[in-house]
């Protein structure tokens, strides 16, 4: 488990889990790698450095500011996938995102932070500001499960001030989550005006800024994330990006029609129909 700790410490990662693989809920069984499962590695990647402040004045959530999770996550994953091959024996599959396993409620099972009210996994040492990969192995390690007594209590801060009503104290409406209606190719009327009203871009980070346990988390100290970060963003830089630029940000698994577009809407200069 030290030597764990070791090669994950290295890659700037302090927090995580191991857990049985059989004690997690498996939600897309294609994914799994062809051979049988023991454990499962679940590690967290704090994301906002404190070096990213915006100076414009459009709601993009952080993770499309920086550069994409999913480029970062796969360097660390070349570099520890064969160390943990070579130290612990057998096969080793990495996911983040695109996972055979329900990530949010593993990295919960392992005590790395709880489930908050806007659905986001919350860690006490970085916040909700994170993001979840897990390694799977086929040989059974040691668990490691930590103690997690947080929850949110009597707070409601995200329910108050999300502009669509999107969370209540039973989870989030994701067709109402301002993050995942930005995202969409094709748009109502009224997810227009909803993202007119709020300039809202790509992404939404309203719930996270309003959480209590946001307020004094930890910042990252994993640098790559602010070599490419966006502190000013606008169509025109959108549309003048290099493709191999404008590919390391998450945003680009959309065409950039649809994130210029959304600052068409956000500046009010694309007609809707009241």
């Amino acid at each position: 488990m030290e030597l764990i700790k070791k090669l994950l410490n290295d890659c700037g990662i302090t927090e995580y889990g191991v857990i049985d693989f059989d004690k997690l809920t498996v939600i897309n069984e294609r994914l799994l790698p062809d051979t049988p499962v023991k454990s499962a590695l679940l590690v967290l990647l704090p994301y906002r450095t404190g070096n990213i402040k915006a100076n414009d004045s459009y709601n993009i959530g952080l993770f499309g500011r920086i550069k994409d999770y999913h480029m970062v996550f796969a360097g660390i994953a070349d570099k520890l996938t064969p160390e943990f091959k070579n130290n612990f024996g057998g096969e080793v599959s990495f996911y983040a995102d695109h996972s055979p396993v329900h990530e949010k409620e593993a990295a919960a099972k392992c005590g790395l932070g709880f489930i908050g009210h806007n659905s986001l996994l919350i860690n006490p040492k970085y916040g909700s500001f994170v993001f979840i990969g897990c390694f799977l192995f086929s040989k059974r390690l040691e668990e490691r499960l930590l103690e997690c007594n947080y929850n949110c209590g009597k707070c409601a801060k995200c329910i108050e001030l999300c502009p669509t009503g999107a969370i209540d104290k039973n989870g989030i409406n994701v067709d109402r989550c301002l993050s995942g209606v930005s995202q969409k190719k094709k748009k109502t009327e009224e997810e227009l005006k909803i993202l007119q009203q709020t300039k809202t871009v790509w992404g939404c980070d309203i719930c996270q800024n309003a959480c209590p346990y946001n307020r004094n988390a930890l910042f990252s100290q994993i640098a790559e994330f602010d070599s490419i970060a966006l502190k000013h963003i606008s169509a025109e830089i959108i549309e003048e990006m290099e493709d191999a630029q404008y590919k390391q940000y998450a945003f680009s698994y959309r065409p950039k029609k649809v994130i210029t577009e959304n600052f068409l809407t956000a500046d009010g200069k694309r007609d809707i129909i009241n």
